[in-house]
């Protein structure tokens, strides 16, 4: 099996095998690790704004504490239309406005986005290019895209990266 950074998807040099039944959830390159210890002292903000990918953090609670340039580039919207809001209203799933609202539908039980960050923040297990198909609100139309996501667990947040993001073929 061969083992890569988390954040870059270089190959990493283990240099010992681990033992069989010790599995390895993540890693992490030399030089990945040293831009996340390079400022102990920096805002997550700041941290997240280093990364070259949208990522979101988000709370236990699935609401998004904050989320990076790159990510609120990527959604067209500003921190004060993201932060404190449900995942689904932040990427304008079709599910999240309306009925009982983001997370609690019959549609968010089998939400890949949420079942895997709610799954990272049980297990602290990171989860590497997961597919998922959401139905979003684009306009006045509603369109299937799809989406690649990896999740961290960060302290107390997940980390949310969205690695590919496209309309469905």
């Amino acid at each position: 099996m061969i083992r890569v950074c988390a954040w870059c998807r270089k190959e990493l040099e283990i240099s010992s095998a681990p033992e069989v039944d010790t599995p390895i959830s993540h890693g992490i390159c030399d030089a990945c690790a040293a831009r996340v210890l390079a400022n102990p002292g920096e805002t997550l903000m700041d941290f997240l704004d280093r990364l070259d990918a949208p990522i979101l953090a988000i709370l236990p609670d699935a609401r998004v504490f904050t989320a990076n340039q790159r990510a609120l580039n990527l959604l067209g919207k500003g921190l004060e239309h993201v932060r404190n809001y449900r995942g689904g209203e932040v990427i304008e799933c079709h599910h999240a406005h309306t009925g009982a609202g983001c997370g609690f539908q019959v549609h968010c039980q089998s939400c890949t986005i949420r079942n895997t960050v709610l799954e990272t923040f049980a297990t602290g297990k990171s989860r590497i290019k997961v597919p998922a198909y959401p139905d979003l609100q684009i306009g006045a139309e509603v369109k299937t895209m799809s989406l690649l996501i990896s999740t961290w667990k960060f302290g107390d947040f997940v980390l949310l990266k969205i690695d590919d993001l496209r309309e469905k073929d």
